[in-house]
Order: C-alpha cells, then sequence, then structure tokens
C-alpha cells in the first residue's frame, strides 16, 4: 500500500511538471506570434539627433562614460523611454533609464572591473542602479514579457532592442538613442510625437490587458502630448471600453498616482470628461457620491498656479463637501496631509479677507501650525496669487492675553462649561478689536456681560 502511494505521488509530480511546462511552452508561444505581429508591422527609422536642443541632457560625462566601459567590452547600451522622448519633445529630460544587451550578470562584472558603484535594485527583473557622482542610474537588461496577469509580468531576457521596444506601452515611449546620437525608432514614435498623436504600439487591446494601468497611462500622456479634446483614437478607445473591467485591478495608490498627474496636467477637463463617458469614474472609485464637478475643477485649472501645486489642491474644487473628498481620499488612499489640505481648501475658497486666515490662524493650535501654513499655501496657489500665504508666514502671531484660570478668578466662577463659555467669548472679543484689548479690559467686559445673566 505505501508503495503505491508513493506511485501515485510520483506519478502526479510528474504531471504537475508537464503540465506547468505545456503552459510555459503555450505561452511562449502564444507571445512569440504577439510580438511576431508587432515587429513584422515594425520599420526601424534611424536618424541622427546629437544637434537637438536637451541632446545634452542626455549625453552627460556620467552615460558617456557607461557607455564607454561597456562599449569597450562588446555590449552596447542607450537611452530608453520618457528622457528621450522628452528630448524630442523640446523638454528637459528628468530621469534617465538605460538598457542594454549585457545580462544581469555582465552588468555587475562591468561595474566591479570599472569601479563602479551599483545597487542590485531588481535583479529579477534586470535593472541594476549604477551611481556615479552621487546619482543614480537604472540600467536595465532588454527583456521580453512571457506572462502577464494584468499588471505584473514574467520576463525573459534578450539580447534584440526591437523585442524590447515592443513590449513598450505607447509608440512615444518605444524609442531608444545611443550616446551617438542615433535615435531608433521601430513604430513611428517620433512621427506621432510630432503629430501630437498618442497610441499603442501593436494592439491597443492586447497591450491594455498585458497591464491594466495603461489605460490610466495613455489619458495621462495624451494630456502631455495632444493639443485638444478632438484628437481621440477610435481604435484605442474601443480597446480601452472592451476591457475597462480590468482597472479594479489597480491598487489605490496607483489610481491616485496616475489620476493626480492627469488633474493637473493639460486638458483634463476633456480627458475627465472622456473618461466618464467611458464609464470609467466606477472603476476608479469615483462613485455618484464623490463625483467630480468637472467644470469647476476646469475653471480652477486655468487660474491656478500648477507648477507648484499639489494635485489635491485643485482635485479639492471639484468637490462641494469635505465630506465627500474624505470619502474619496479613503478610496484612493492619499496621505493625512492631502487630506487636511483638501479639506481645508473646501471649507474656506470662499474666503477672501485677510483677517478672516488671521482669526483661523490664531485658533490653530501651536503644534497644528505647519499645516494651517502648508494648507493655505496650497489655497494660495490654487488662485494664482501667493499673497495672502507669504503675508501670514512673516505674521509675528499674537497670543490671547487671557487664560481660563483668570476667567475663574475675576467671575468667581466654578470649573466648569461656563469657563469655556466666557473664555471663547474674551477671546472673541479679543479677535474683533485686531488683537488689540489687553487682559485687563477683556476681564471687565467678561465681568459686565456675566454680571447681565443674573439679574
Amino acid at each position: 500500500a505505501s508503495c503505491k502511494q508513493w506511485y501515485q505521488r510520483r506519478v502526479r509530480g510528474i504531471e504537475h511538471i508537464l503540465l506547468n511546462h505545456a503552459r510555459s511552452v503555450a505561452r511562449s508561444v502564444a507571445n512569440f506570434y504577439t510580438f511576431g505581429r508587432i515587429t513584422q508591422h515594425a520599420t526601424l527609422m534611424t536618424t541622427n539627433v546629437s544637434n537637438r536642443k536637451h541632446w545634452k541632457h542626455i549625453a552627460t560625462p556620467a552615460t558617456l562614460q557607461i557607455h564607454e566601459e561597456f562599449r569597450s567590452r562588446g555590449y552596447e547600451v542607450r537611452v530608453v523611454g520618457g528622457a528621450v522622448r522628452d528630448m524630442l519633445h523640446d523638454k528637459i529630460p528628468k530621469d534617465i533609464d538605460l538598457c542594454t544587451n549585457a545580462t544581469p550578470a555582465q552588468i555587475v562584472e562591468v561595474c566591479q572591473a570599472a569601479d563602479i558603484k551599483h545597487i542590485l535594485t531588481g535583479m529579477q527583473h534586470g535593472t541594476i542602479t549604477l551611481m556615479l557622482e552621487k546619482v543614480g542610474y537604472e540600467l536595465t537588461t532588454l527583456r521580453v514579457d512571457t506572462d502577464t496577469d494584468g499588471r505584473h509580468a514574467t520576463v525573459e531576457f534578450t539580447t534584440d532592442f526591437q523585442l524590447d521596444a515592443a513590449r513598450r506601452d505607447l509608440t512615444i515611449n518605444a524609442m531608444s538613442v545611443d550616446m551617438e546620437g542615433c535615435l531608433y525608432d521601430y513604430f513611428d514614435g517620433a512621427a506621432h510625437l510630432e503629430s501630437k498623436k498618442v497610441l499603442f504600439v501593436g494592439d491597443p487591446a492586447e497591450r491594455i490587458k498585458e497591464d491594466y494601468l495603461r489605460i490610466l497611462r495613455y489619458f495621462r500622456f495624451y494630456g502631455r502630448i495632444a493639443e485638444d479634446g478632438c484628437s481621440w483614437d477610435d481604435l484605442t478607445l474601443a480597446a480601452i471600453s472592451q476591457n475597462k473591467d480590468g482597472l479594479r485591478q489597480i491598487s489605490r495608490e496607483r489610481i491616485w498616482l496616475e489620476m493626480s498627474k492627469i488633474i493637473v496636467g493639460n486638458q483634463a477637463s476633456n480627458i475627465l470628461k472622456k473618461m466618464k463617458s467611458l464609464e470609467l469614474f466606477p472603476l476608479i472609485n469615483l462613485e455618484n457620491d464623490c463625483d467630480i464637478d468637472i467644470e469647476r475643477l476646469h475653471t480652477q485649472h486655468k487660474i491656478a498656479c500648477l507648477s507648484y501645486l499639489r494635485p489635491v489642491s485643485l482635485l479639492s474644487y471639484g468637490f462641494q463637501t469635505a465630506d465627500n473628498f474624505s470619502k474619496l481620499r479613503k478610496a484612493w488612499k492619499m496621505s493625512s496631509d492631502e487630506e487636511y489640505i483638501g479639506r481645508f481648501i473646501i471649507k474656506h475658497r470662499e474666503e477672501k479677507e485677510l483677517k478672516y486666515f488671521q482669526d483661523l490662524l490664531v485658533d490653530t493650535p501651536k503644534h497644528c501650525r505647519h499645516k494651517y501654513h502648508m494648507a493655505l499655501s496650497e489655497l494660495s496657489l490654487s488662485r494664482g496669487d501667493d499673497t495672502l500665504s507669504s503675508t501670514l508666514s512673516k505674521w509675528d502671531v499674537p497670543e490671547c492675553p487671557i487664560r481660563g484660570d483668570q476667567v475663574i478668578k475675576h467671575l468667581s466662577l466654578p470649573k466648569g462649561p461656563l469657563v469655556q463659555k466666557y473664555f471663547t467669548m474674551g477671546k472673541t472679543k479679543w479677535k474683533d478689536s485686531h488683537f488689540t484689548m489687553e487682559s485687563n479690559e477683556l476681564l471687565d467686559y467678561l465681568l459686565q456681560e456675566y454680571n447681565k445673566t443674573r439679574k
């Protein structure tokens, strides 16, 4: 009996191994044909871009050093993705991401030989961070996705730059450039950037199914690249509509991260209207009671100092009540600071007078005043004028000249709610005097008011 059980377990184990192998082969075949369908339509366009305005931000001493260390050992390194897109869009590239046909182990070998400090950031995905002059540069081995679940991917390394480009989301993000300035563009990304088009690499439905976050990324980049709200691609919108339920898989933090960039980006109102028409709002936790007033948000968008404003500050104008905003704060897992700012703006956005905000600051406990100034700064920026915030940041906040124990003694009151009532009355009188009344004046005033109630 024990031998039979052992045999049955062995058979089941072998069956499990064969089944997993079959699945892996099936996935590889499917991905082979998927990438085949994409790459068979790819046409490599090369041109030299070293004369571009912001090329110097690509070919820095650090990136040139990395390029030379790897080139001298038989490997190729290119700058890829957003930095290339931004340079071609005449914007200063921010984060420089690099890709290479060297494997992770070979990257480590080169770094050790060249005495380059490096951090094993994500070895399973082929990413290693090279530290030069205290700045980190992510260098990633070329790869293809062998399996995806709608959010994460299992990857295999490759030496083919075109296959690596084929796995990226948008054509404008699939370009790469080497350190001689040669631009490699497999999917007409440069032409799409020039004509202000935002298109997926290959079949948009397939790209979306690989990672449903790409729906929100599409809208974000549409706001950055497109010039008006009428140049939507019908095939892309149809793919989004057909696969929108996949947004339920996206974490709340990632939804807020993408939505925050959409809200302060160009064409925010057009994008939000399009998302609403596609019925995406319920799928990203924008339920009916958390619905955004898009028109009001659009009005504020036109006057706000967007370069310095936090996205939550602009978003708050889309809500009628602070409670509705707080529901969304929980749904998108915003920070406590973001909730404080949002509620502050909603409560006080209609007020204009300096005195109103002085009173508010005086009433704010000392340990919370840093948050008050943070929120007031955001309110000022949302109005396109930081005069109010600047004035109050320099104001020497006065202290109320009376205390509760003084009220008790002067009015001969027992401890209890009456003390708080008359202390508040005295503080209000002091604020109404523009903070000029002194303690003896206030206490005499309170005594008169108290005596009136005893007659």
